[in-house]
């Protein structure tokens, strides 16, 4: 290894070019994905629509008091904010309206992208790295089965419903929390301030928020599958892999977006 300045230079060419090949890798894995669920069945390898079915459970439903908890305390956590700030400023309506469009446009898929990062990500990274290590990815190759078709893609589908449908999930139970805790706290009336934080809420926040949600569901799977598919040639353990890939995709959720809200 260099040392000094050109070895200082040596290592960040090494860390660009590692996540430039990283990109490409997941952006294929995810196309190849694509390709599976639009062409598979004509070639008489269509994707399992049971193994989707169990994948919308794993990935979906049992991620759904985890939603509802983070739901509960971040909504809560927004209430006593605007609670505080009512002391100061009282006036209700433009408040309400500004965190109903917060809570769409910003919080609600970053907070599901980073639970599904942590809970979906690591799960799902975990189980495919050790069929890697067990050798059973390699004995599905050998009976002629794509371990992509077989058991990522199943995964892909499921991610494409299950992340937009828990971010909407996501905003109504903040909204409700909200309206519950300003109704004990200040006396105001739970529809009135459901009324003030929807009228902050049109069909393009919405759609925005479901389209982050879909992106970062793709990020995620793409990264932990990419991550587990190479746990052997990169020579890390079940463990490594685990964490590189929920580091990396927290990450890369935040980074998004970032560059999303600059660009909206």
């Amino acid at each position: 290894m260099t040392i000094g300045p050109l070895g200082v230079l040596e290592r960040t060419g090494h860390g660009i070019q590692f996540w430039i090949l990283g990109i490409f890798r997941v952006l294929r894995l995810i196309s190849a994905c694509t390709a599976w669920c639009l062409t598979g069945w004509t070639f008489g390898q269509p994707v399992r629509f049971a193994a989707i079915a169990t994948q919308i459970t794993e990935l979906g439903v049992k991620s759904l008091p985890l939603t509802a908890l983070f739901a509960l305390s971040f909504g809560s956590v927004i209430g006593l904010q605007v609670d505080l700030l009512l002391g100061k400023v009282d006036y209700l309506p433009p408040i309400l309206s500004f965190v109903g469009d917060f809570f769409t446009r910003q919080q609600a898929p970053v907070i599901v992208g980073i639970l599904l990062a942590a809970r979906v990500g690591g799960a799902f990274t975990s189980e495919l790295s050790a069929m890697v290590i067990d050798g059973e990815i390699a004995a599905l190759r050998s009976m002629g089965i794509d371990p992509v078709r077989f058991i990522i893609a199943p995964a892909f589908i499921a991610m494409a419903i299950v992340t937009p449908v828990l971010t909407l999930l996501m905003v109504a139970a903040q909204i409700i929390t909200l309206a519950i805790y300003l109704h004990f706290a200040q006396g105001t009336a739970f529809l009135f301030v459901l009324d003030l934080v929807v009228s902050g809420i049109d069909s393009s926040d919405l759609a925005l928020s479901m389209l982050k949600g879909l992106f970062y569901g793709m990020i995620i799977l793409g990264v932990a599958a990419q991550t587990a598919l190479t746990v052997v040639h990169r020579g890390r353990s079940t463990g490594s892999a685990t964490t590189f890939a929920v580091v990396t995709s927290i990450t890369v959720v935040l980074l998004s977006d970032a560059v999303i809200s600059i660009l909206t």
